[in-house]
């Protein structure tokens, strides 16, 4: 939804028509096995091995559950981005090929973007799952879907289906030691697509409303400058309504590092959003999240939420920022002025958020 033409666009489209049952009152949640792109035991070894495939035709898709656990155990110490890293990348991508998830996104910066924009959902740190070992295990869920089926993909067609990619990092990127073996199974989530009627014949609302606004994460990389040097991180990634990004900060040795240092001044073009101390975006995040009512693992090293949406039932957050291709997204902050090991790397990873027909405006800023 691009800028004030996309909010223009917007339709209040209400309740089902007609008195038919809404969409959400007659689906169901559904999950199957995914026919194509399981991989049996596999060894990590010195390079990465490719994998992915078609997603199953059926309902409306949530998103590919993207399961790694470990067939034969390694020994050995893990790395500290260990199980995420696992995966070198992983992806989704549309019936035409065109990105929906970033393909080259890598394993950890995707768990921490199912972190801080999925609250709601179990965080996958505290997973049962989740082992960060030298026998990693983790489920990647790539979800496009947002809340109340808010940007499902209709996925009923099998001439045209989406599909995943991923890639099996190698086995120094993950641990120390002896590598271990490694299996992935794939899921397909789905709302499934209800019957014409119920069974008094009232009509049911066959499709969401929300498939009408789709969302899709980009990512841009910046250089971080030397010791106490100035940096201005601006976005090309404009466009489209935003419901945040983060920015992951690495030294010249991709070690995450806490390395920006006081004020961050976030601009949209010449206009100020907020130009505060680190501490201070430490603590609207901690006040925001905390809101969820979920457990979360504590702030990992090197990473800085920037989160642009409501979570309605404690009335907390901000509204979508909403950007034209012209508009100016940037950050400015110095390195600090202790850091070594430079100059390093900050990544923004970003979701955006647009509208492909009418929607219900109540399904807005979520």
């Amino acid at each position: 939804m691009a800028g004030a033409a996309g909010a223009a666009a917007v339709a209040d489209t209400g309740a089902a028509s007609g008195g038919a049952n809404q969409f959400w009152q007659v689906t169901n949640l559904y999950s199957r096995k995914n026919k194509a792109g399981q991989v049996a035991s596999t060894q990590l070894g010195g390079g990465q091995l490719d994998g992915g495939g078609p997603l199953d035709a059926v309902g409306f898709l949530r998103g590919p559950r993207i399961e790694v656990r470990t067939a034969t155990n390694g020994v050995g110490t893990p790395t500290a981005d260990n199980p995420g890293n696992v995966m070198k990348y992983v992806g989704l991508l549309d019936t035409d090929g065109t990105p929906i998830i970033n393909p080259q996104i890598d394993g950890y910066a995707w768990i921490q973007m199912q972190r801080h924009f999925r609250p709601w959902l179990k965080d996958p740190m505290l997973a049962w799952d989740y082992a960060q070992s030298a026998s990693p295990s983790v489920t990647f869920f790539l979800m496009p879907e947002v809340r109340q089926q808010l940007a499902v993909l209709e996925n009923t067609d099998t001439r045209q289906q989406y599909s995943w990619t991923h890639s099996l990092n190698t086995a120094a990127a993950v641990a120390s030691g002896t590598a271990p073996f490694l299996t992935v199974t794939v899921y397909v989530d789905v709302w499934a697509q209800p019957d014409v009627t119920d069974l008094e014949g009232v009509d049911n609302e066959r499709v969401p409303p929300g498939v009408n606004l789709q969302t899709k994460v980009r990512q841009q990389p910046f250089t971080l400058n030397n010791a106490g040097a100035d940096n201005i991180f601006l976005s090309s990634l404009t466009g489209n309504a935003l419901r945040g990004g983060l920015l992951i900060v690495r030294d010249s040795n991709n070690v995450r590092q806490d390395y920006l240092s006081n004020p961050i001044n976030w601009m949209l073009d010449d206009r100020t959003l907020s130009v505060v101390d680190i501490d201070m975006y430490f603590q609207w995040a901690e006040d925001f999240y905390a809101s969820f009512g979920q457990a979360r693992a504590p702030r990992p090293t090197g990473i800085y939420a920037f989160p642009r949406f409501y979570n309605i039932g404690a009335l907390l957050g901000q509204g979508w920022l909403y950007t034209s291709n012209a508009t100016a997204v940037s950050w400015e902050t110095s390195t600090l002025a202790t850091a070594v090991n430079l100059p390093g790397t900050a990544k923004l990873i970003q979701e955006e958020v647009y509208n492909v027909g009418p929607i219900d405006t109540s399904l807005l800023d979520l």
